[in-house]
């Protein structure tokens, strides 16, 4: 059960404003030169495998030239489900995404909450029987869905 998220049910409009938005906030990033060139998450062009690669290279030139190196990996996988809502948003203030726009990513994450539903057929009757827990506030991660 740890390894469960929500997942959002997100209405369509929503879903293009979020493409909109992201597409925005990326031009941002980029006119603004905010990402490091060792950012290889979520860009463009890069991925594990460019990060791996680039890793790689890093190391061979460092053995080449007889100088001890270390490796330390840390696993963001689950990143977004412990992401606190205002230190989000102090980033966002911090690298220029202030005013309406920040109060409109403080509108989307907070006031959120969430419930687990459940359905279960029963076969010999037909009937389907929804269970649903009672509704709680999110009050970190990044909505998926």
């Amino acid at each position: 059960m740890n390894n469960y998220r929500p997942i959002s049910i997100i209405p369509v409009f929503a879903k293009m404003l979020g493409r909109l938005m992201y597409n925005r906030i990326t031009s941002f990033l980029y006119e603004n030169k905010i990402l490091s060139e060792a950012q290889n998450g979520f860009r463009k062009g890069k991925s594990i495998d460019t990060a791996v690669q680039s890793y790689t290279e890093r190391v061979q030139k460092a053995l080449d030239k007889r100088v001890h190196t270390i490796g330390i990996f840390i696993d963001l996988s689950k990143a977004y489900d412990v992401l606190n809502h205002n230190l989000l948003l102090e980033k966002l203030s911090y690298y220029g995404t202030r005013g309406f726009t920040n109060s409109w990513f403080r509108s989307y994450l907070f006031h959120r909450k969430q419930f687990i539903e459940i359905s279960q057929s029963n076969m010999s009757s037909g009937k389907v029987n929804t269970y649903r827990s009672s509704s709680l506030d999110i009050e970190q991660d990044v909505p998926q869905g």
